[in-house]
């Protein structure tokens, strides 16, 4: 039996986001976010463990929902699974 190792749920959500690693900026959009992280598909893959910085934007408005620190944690051919050093709370 399959046993779910994600620590909070899973939300759906459509909301455009920024990468941001030193000087480099990737434009992606977010597929799903939860407490602790969030995947965002994107053109250009990082590698696993590096630091950045996310921003995400609500869709309809240039307002800014959340902009934490994270690292990679999970690559897939659609785009990067980041996880925050805090939590959305935090």
């Amino acid at each position: 039996m399959y046993k779910e190792k994600r620590n909070f749920a899973r939300l759906a959500l459509h909301a455009k986001a920024n990468i941001h690693q030193n000087d480099l900026t990737l434009e992606g959009e977010v597929e799903n976010l939860s407490m602790k992280g969030v995947f965002v598909t994107v053109a250009k893959k990082l590698d696993l463990n590096d630091a950045v910085s996310v921003t995400i934007y609500h869709t309809l408005t240039p307002q800014v929902l959340c902009d934490l620190k994270a690292k990679v944690v999970r690559i897939t051919d659609k785009g990067m699974g980041l996880q925050f050093e805090k939590t959305l709370l935090d």
